[in-house]
């Protein structure tokens, strides 16, 4: 019997790169599924009903909570790609999928996250963790712990699809990912937000800003990579192994990390053979979210200043076998390259990403 899957964000960067996965996968008779991807337009659902074997479904906004539970009640499984920060639609789509659940068929529920659920707060607040967590530690504890002490959009999210999930006996997981690099392989945006927000300013300012020292930590990981592990995790499901889900089942995805120095060297080396910048800038917070996050330095701060280190030791564990990690340094002349021939079009933050939580 073939299972139902429906994707949003599909025209996203993620969500665009994990539907190219999974039809390349069922090309090959790896994923036998049906494939519904969420749209807000006729123009994209055109492109992706062209795609063979994907139908689009036309959602004009996450706050449709009643058309995102009728749609749980449709598919065996959802990957919410398309909003990690909207705690709501997260709910509605697993209220659907528990009444699907209650007719004798599977639900299982999908949920992009992010290392920044993670971050300390290094340059306002003097909190700094150093700790590399493992998800095989508790880690929907330690977001409990952090979300009591401040509120963050994605870390709420995470947590009510855990609890959500669990009081209606749907199963669930999280993929909390980090800095992503690579060009992206879905049929409409092509980037990540970390590194182009960099390149962008340096184009513009003719100089690399690093945010103080530049010393702060983060992970990385391969777009491709990510992909890998969004495939394997509906191999899993769909051959009804055991997986960690609910509060056991957060995942990291990493390859390897970097400093922010580093990652701002790397960028300037990058521009200088391309005679476009070579400078690097040490700023303050604010410079930094002036320039890179519209103003906002909690959210500068989190992802563009602080320490989130982990690893992914339950995907490892269950196979996953990432393989790209030597691109991390070629990427930042190929991304420079590729964003100087085809300038993305600027993306207006929701409305909730553009405010202190």
């Amino acid at each position: 019997m073939v299972s139902s899957i429906l994707i949003t964000g599909v025209t996203g960067y993620i969500g665009g790169s994990v539907l190219s996965a999974i039809l390349d996968r069922r090309s090959q008779g790896h994923l036998p599924l049906n494939v519904g991807g969420v749209v807000r337009s006729k123009e994209q659902a055109a492109v992706i009903n062209d795609l063979e074997g994907v139908h689009s479904i036309l959602v004009q906004d996450f706050d449709e909570l009643n058309r995102l539970e009728k749609l749980g009640e449709e598919f065996d499984i959802i990957i919410h790609a398309g909003a990690g920060w909207h705690t709501e639609s997260a709910k509605a789509f697993l209220r659907g999928l528990a009444v699907r659940r209650s007719t004798g068929q599977q639900a299982h529920y999908i949920q992009i996250s992010g290392t920044s659920n993670l971050s300390d707060r290094p340059h306002s607040s003097n909190f700094i963790e150093t700790q590399i967590f493992s998800d095989e530690d508790d880690i929907y504890g330690y977001e409990k712990s952090r979300e009591a002490k401040e509120a963050y959009y994605q870390r709420t999210t995470d947590i009510a699809v855990v609890e959500t999930g669990e009081s209606l006996g749907v199963a669930t997981y999280v993929i909390m990912a980090p800095t992503i690099f690579g060009i992206g392989t879905g049929p409409f945006n092509k980037w990540s937000v970390q590194l182009p927000a960099i390149i962008a300013d340096a184009l513009k300012s003719q100089h690399v800003k690093v945010i103080g020292n530049g010393q702060t930590i983060w992970t990385h990981v391969h777009i491709e990579d990510l992909t890998d592990l969004f495939a394997l995790l509906l191999r899993k499901i769909l051959d009804g192994s055991d997986l960690p889900s609910g509060r056991r089942g957060i995942y990291f995805c990493e390859t390897g990390e970097h400093t922010h120095l580093e990652m701002a060297q790397r960028l300037a080396d990058a521009g200088a053979k391309l005679g476009l910048f070579s400078n690097i800038s040490k700023v303050s917070l604010q410079e930094a979210a002036d320039a890179f996050a519209g103003g906002n330095a909690f959210r500068a701060e989190l992802s563009f200043g602080a320490n989130a280190r982990c690893k992914a030791a339950l995907a490892r564990n269950l196979g996953w076998k990432p393989s790209r990690e030597d691109r991390w340094k070629e990427t930042f002349a190929e991304e420079l390259e590729e964003y100087v021939r085809n300038k993305p079009r600027p993306k207006a933050l929701p409305i909730v990403m553009r405010q202190r939580e």
